[in-house]
């Protein structure tokens, strides 16, 4: 005799079945949900590391190849392996896992990418000198010339277009002249650091018409400003004769005092190392009531001359005639409110020196900034301004030559983090004027510049947080 009653299953079959159809909408919103979030995320995606991330494996050539060379399906089988990045040991900023030391060289990698959609993208750049990006074979981003450190440029517009689902190809190249050499490239989507403005510089022109430069001014004490920088265009950067002086009664007329100190005239200055004797970066000062040039070699040291006279054109004496003060390039002073006076070089190098200003009273150390390992790498200047201190430095910042700048309340810092003050501003120092005005000077050292290697002052001012910026 069978049992007519319903099993348990069949009882609770429309409520199973209810809930069945809630779970499966439950997980099909949940996934579209995060895929929309997913979508629409601002996190990153690194379909290309550089090598200050992880070094992958790259194929390379030396050999010029075929013009097809960027493209997905070129055969690049023939070519070497090697880890990034590429160039030389001691280039600024790099990260050699495979010596490049030829003028070219071209580069290919392959990555996959699952077609998630994206919001922006960027490479991951450091080159010296010339590079140019190939995604796919088109062409997604180029630069001359060359920076010192990792650099995000925006390439979303032509990201968009050329990359693809599935397998994409990666290729760079880059061309080397002289110094350093370095080239590597990541590719990320959606980064998070957040690209520097653009900041505008007012209308420049030059203060005069003299290929010079490094520009510093100061006020003297008979009133006038006097203005140094490195000159002897265009053997500058191997060969010069020493320092020249302008001055000008109102950052307007200037007036040349000549050649008020020759490389012959010193010690260990004269010396050649192979071709290099060239005199770089003077600036002078007025300071405990006469004038001083700080001064570097290209081969590497840093020194200190003192105006006899107490007048700009000297003559001048070698506070430290045995040998240099410090190592490395791009000497200054800066002097602090309880009179004692510091020697500053190279990226934010600082010691005090003796009360006689002829030795390092202190053992050297390095000022940095809280969000970067250096303010900058070279033009190292420092002042006061406010009751703060203001370490200014160069740096390349995505192709251009600009000034950095990070703010202390205490001389040794801490230091806040580093900032764009002025574009294309590299190497410069800040001055104020009789009326009490701050200027900065300015030189144009990179090919944006509106002008090349010529004096030029503009007006700064104070922004938030005390930040320099220029006046408009």
């Amino acid at each position: 005799m069978s049992d007519l009653r319903p099993s348990a299953r069949a009882r609770h079959a429309p409520a199973l079945a209810e809930a069945m159809a809630w779970t499966v909408l439950v997980i099909v919103l949940g996934l579209l949900l995060a895929g929309n979030t997913r979508a629409h995320a601002a996190g990153p995606t690194v379909l290309v590391p550089a090598a200050c991330e992880r070094a992958i494996p790259w194929r390379y050539t030396l050999t010029r190849p075929a013009d097809n060379w960027p493209q997905a399906g070129f055969d690049d089988s023939g070519w070497k392996e090697g880890p990034a990045g590429f160039g030389t040991q001691g280039t600024p900023g790099a990260v050699i896992g495979t010596v490049w030391n030829t003028p070219d060289i071209w580069l290919r990698t392959s990555f996959d990418y699952d077609g998630t959609p994206f919001k922006a993208a960027a490479v991951n750049v450091h080159h010296d000198e010339d590079v140019a990006v190939y995604l796919n074979g088109q062409k997604i981003f180029q630069a001359a010339w060359y920076i010192t450190d990792y650099e995000l440029y925006d390439v979303t517009k032509a990201v968009q277009p050329a990359l693809r689902k599935g397998r994409n190809v990666l290729a760079v190249t880059c061309h080397q002249t002289l110094g350093g050499q370095y080239v590597d490239v990541g590719l990320v989507l959606d980064p998070k650091q957040e690209l520097p403005p653009d900041i505008p510089l007012p209308p420049l022109k030059p203060l005069f018409d003299y290929p010079l430069r490094d520009p510093s001014i100061t006020l003297g004490g008979d009133g006038n400003y006097y203005l140094a920088g490195t000159t002897g265009f265009p053997t500058w950067w191997k060969t010069n004769e020493g320092i020249r002086v302008w001055k000008s009664p109102d950052l307007k007329r200037w007036e040349p005092l000549g050649l008020v100190w020759k490389i012959e005239d010193g010690t260990w200055q004269k010396k050649f190392h192979g071709e290099n004797r060239a005199l770089w970066a003077p600036e002078i000062h007025y300071v405990k009531g006469t004038f001083w040039l700080t001064h570097c070699m290209n081969f590497g040291g840093c020194g200190l001359l003192k105006s006899t006279t107490g007048k700009a054109e000297g003559p001048y004496a070698d506070v430290h005639p045995q040998g240099p003060l410090t190592g490395n390039i791009d000497a200054s002073l800066f002097q602090d409110d309880d009179g004692k006076v510091y020697f500053v070089w190279q990226n934010g190098m600082i010691a005090r020196l003796n009360d006689e200003m002829t030795e390092l009273a202190e053992p050297p150390r390095l000022l940095k900034p809280s969000n970067h390992h250096q303010v900058g790498f070279e033009g190292a200047f420092l002042t006061k301004i406010n009751g703060r201190y203001h370490l200014v430095c160069a740096d390349f910042i995505r192709g251009n030559y600009d000034c950095m700048i990070a703010t202390a309340e205490k001389l040794y810092g801490p230091y806040g983090p580093r900032y764009r003050a002025i574009p294309h501003g590299g190497h410069n120092m800040l001055f104020k004027d009789k009326e009490g005005n701050w200027w900065s000077t300015l030189f144009g050292s990179d090919p944006r510049a509106p002008f090349r290697e010529r004096p030029a002052i503009l007006r700064i001012e104070f922004g938030a947080e005390g930040r320099i910026r220029p006046v408009p």
